[in-house]
């Protein structure tokens, strides 16, 4: 059983790839959580997989608010748990912040899985070049095979990239972005452009989006910052402030 979420699509083009090769179930962690579904049952012998992105050096914080709610029927001490996460560049201590959301849950294993980078909304962040961008993709379907093999041998290793001083990153850096960055307050949307298609309603995974009596979008203050409805966006009509204005955009094929 694999419990994902995904802001534009990388961590769930990871997660799809490793439900393929290793015949596993998929679970949408956004959908679940947002309706209150939090139990589930292990068949004989399956493991436990969480995939996500990292965002500021941790799990988004609404995973590991599912994962504090977690009740799996079936797992015991020889269940095999797992979490991937994917970055632009590394991780911090994203592991450790899991597993102590994850309480009981045991994490045998950890990978981080660098892809294109997608948080634009501070100075200094941007998109990767083009020429990045291919070879991280590149990289990356390199990688996830070592990965499924890892995962299918049950392999007990922690194979992740915390960079640079991932304390510092994670428990002085993150705190003050989760609490005060991690809002949607600065969202707007140019009513001139945007083409009121919708798309930025259908594909919040929070239901955070409903469209104003003229068409445009308005969020409304649950929002988990994945970026989505900004990348997505056919238009370009929505920024984070002006801090988005000029920079580029990022979404993987798995959302189109």
């Amino acid at each position: 059983m694999i419990f994902w979420f995904s802001g534009t699509g990388n961590s769930l083009w990871a997660a799809k790839q490793l439900a393929t090769a290793l015949n596993d179930t998929l679970v949408d962690i956004a959908h679940e959580h947002t309706h209150g579904n939090h139990e589930y049952t292990l068949r004989t012998g399956e493991s436990i997989g969480f995939v996500f992105p990292t965002h500021a050096w941790g799990p988004p914080p609404m995973v590991c608010d599912f994962a504090r709610d977690l009740i799996v029927n079936g797992y015991s001490a020889t269940t095999h748990c797992y979490m991937v996460t994917t970055c632009g560049d590394d991780i911090g201590l994203t592991v450790e912040i899991l597993q102590k959301a994850l309480g009981d849950f045991k994490l045998n294993a950890a990978f981080s899985l660098q892809m294109p980078n997608t948080y634009i909304c501070l100075p200094g962040f941007d998109v990767d070049s083009h020429d990045t961008e291919h070879s991280k993709l590149m990289a990356a379907k390199q990688r996830i095979g070592h990965l499924i093999t890892a995962i299918a041998e049950r392999r007990n290793v922690i194979d992740v990239v915390r960079g640079a001083m991932p304390w510092t990153k994670s428990h002085i850096l993150r705190p003050p972005f989760v609490s005060q960055g991690m809002n949607d307050k600065h969202f707007m949307c140019d009513s001139d452009a945007c083409t009121r298609c919708g798309k930025c309603v259908a594909q919040c995974p929070m239901g955070n989006i409903v469209r104003t009596e003229g068409g445009t979008p308005q969020w409304n203050g649950n929002c988990t910052m994945c970026l989505r409805c900004l990348h997505l966006c056919p238009a370009r009509a929505i920024n984070y402030g002006k801090a988005t204005v000029k920079k580029g955009r990022y979404h993987h094929s798995e959302f189109k």
